[in-house]
Parts: C-alpha cells; sequence; structure tokens
C-alpha cells in the first residue's frame, strides 16, 4: 500500500463511510489519503464503519499510502487501535492527542510505523514532551478548528501563528519530523489556499491536511522545492565540494553570501526533497 516515489505533502481525508472515494482519489494521482473514522462517521455508525474500513485494507492493494484516523473518545480509540492492528494498514493520525489517550496510557503504539499526533487543545500542546516519553511519536499535525474553538480565538494566521510555530519548535526539540498543516477549508478558493500553504511552509510545516482532490496538486507544488531551489542547491554543493578540494573552508557563493553550516544543510534538506 505504499509508494516509494517522488515525494509528496498532501494526506487527503476520505470518510469511512465512503469508501468508494478511495479508487477515485487513486485514479486523481492522489499518494497519501488519510481513512477517518472520527468526525465523518455518525456515533451509531462507529462499529460498522471500522469493520468495513479494516476488511477494504485488507482486501484491497492499492498503490497509494493509507493512513486511518482513528477516534478520540478513549474507549472507541482502544477498539479503532485494535482493529488497525489487525490489517495491513501501519500509519494513523491520532485526533486530539493528550496525556490521557488511550494510545498513551495503555502503550498502544508501538507496533505501528508512524503514529501521527493531531494536536486540537490547549492541553495536547502542552503535553507533548511528556507524551513523546511514553509513546515514539513520528510526526505531529495540527487540527486548527478544534484548537481555535479550544483556546477561543479566530482561525486566522495572525492569530494561530504563535501556536503553528510552537509546534515546529516541539517537532525540532522531539527530533522528529516538521508537522503537517491543517485544512484549509474553502475548496473552491485555489487562490486562498496557495496563501494558505505558503504562509504555513514559510514557518516550517512540511505538508497539510486536504478535504478535496482538487487541494492536492496545488499543495504538492507549494511545498515541493521549485527548479531553481533545486539548481542553486546543487551549485552550492558542487562550490563546496570543489573548496573543501582546494583547501577553503569559507568562502562566497555566486550571489555574494558567505556560506555557513546552514546554508549546506538548506541545500542538502532541498536535494532530499527532490529525489
Amino acid at each position: 500500500m505504499e509508494n516509494n516515489s517522488k515525494q509528496t505533502y498532501h494526506y487527503l481525508y476520505i470518510p469511512g463511510n465512503r469508501l468508494e472515494l478511495v479508487k477515485k482519489a487513486y485514479e486523481k494521482k492522489v499518494k497519501n489519503i488519510i481513512i477517518d473514522l472520527e468526525d465523518s462517521v455518525p456515533l451509531a455508525e462507529k462499529e460498522i464503519v471500522r469493520s468495513s474500513v479494516c476488511e477494504f485494507v485488507t482486501d484491497n492493494d492499492l498503490n497509494i499510502n493509507i493512513n486511518i484516523r482513528i477516534n478520540s473518545d478513549y474507549e472507541i480509540q482502544k477498539k479503532d487501535i485494535k482493529s488497525v492492528l489487525k490489517t495491513k494498514v501501519k500509519n494513523i493520525f491520532v485526533p486530539k492527542l493528550e496525556i490521557n489517550s488511550a494510545i498513551v496510557t495503555e502503550s498502544l503504539g508501538d507496533k505501528f510505523e508512524n503514529v501521527i499526533g493531531i494536536i486540537e487543545t490547549a492541553k495536547g500542546l502542552d503535553d507533548l514532551k511528556r507524551i513523546s516519553s511514553k509513546i515514539k511519536i513520528q510526526q505531529l499535525a495540527i487540527g486548527e478548528v478544534d484548537f481555535s474553538t479550544d483556546l477561543g480565538i479566530e482561525e486566522t494566521a495572525q492569530a494561530l501563528l504563535f501556536y503553528r510555530s510552537k509546534l515546529v519548535y516541539i517537532s525540532k526539540i522531539l527530533n522528529i519530523k516538521p508537522p503537517i498543516g491543517g485544512v484549509y477549508k474553502n475548496i473552491n478558493d485555489f487562490e486562498g489556499l496557495q496563501k494558505f500553504a505558503s504562509n504555513i511552509k514559510e514557518i516550517g510545516f512540511e505538508g497539510m491536511q486536504a478535504i478535496h482532490p482538487e487541494q492536492v496538486e496545488i499543495i504538492d507544488a507549494i511545498f515541493k522545492p521549485t527548479l531553481d531551489e533545486i539548481n542553486e542547491a546543487k551549485e552550492l554543493l558542487r562550490d563546496i565540494e570543489l573548496n573543501d578540494k582546494k583547501g577553503i573552508g569559507v568562502f562566497v557563493d555566486s550571489k555574494g553570501s558567505i556560506v555557513d553550516a546552514a546554508m549546506i544543510m538548506r541545500a542538502k534538506k532541498i536535494i532530499n526533497q527532490s529525489e
């Protein structure tokens, strides 16, 4: 179920009770999906949808990265985890992750390859260092609708800047991948989506969640390095290699900037993202 081709930066939500959309997403060349067991599934349907999702991912072998978003409710979360562990899916998104979430208190995350914690409350953000001492988290994401509601703030770039930046900072402290941004809710506003994605990329996010296939191409285009960035990175690394052979440690690049360790790290990251 994994596609190991070029790097992608989108995570498209698909309701667990609309599994026919998985194949449609595949046909539209979507690479990363999140099958949702939480918000999109009514409480009365939780059991039957969980069973049908687990059966679907077991019986189908699509060339697509499948993640499952489990529920935040303690008892339902336990059932979700135990069911998903019986399938081939090894990647889960944990909504409203806090220190008292079932996956943490009962140490249920160790058998997954990727546990992505969605931070949707002030407590969840504050709990992160303690959570990381109890279970292994590979990456964080932010659920900005619930997070804004929890804090009583507007769901705007200005109001969320501190908390988004803190998530980037904590990810670095925990030595995990940069976080995944929230969703852009207006599926018809592509200009707004570009602005949203560019904004969170600028402060350190590395991808975002999506709610419609038409958003995917724009997200990938914003987050992947541009051709100019790739060429500049390659040129810089070639210059470093040539100067190393000459015994020159510090030099000025073609733009007149002194080359330092941070520039080298960024160039290597760009090349890695382009492969």
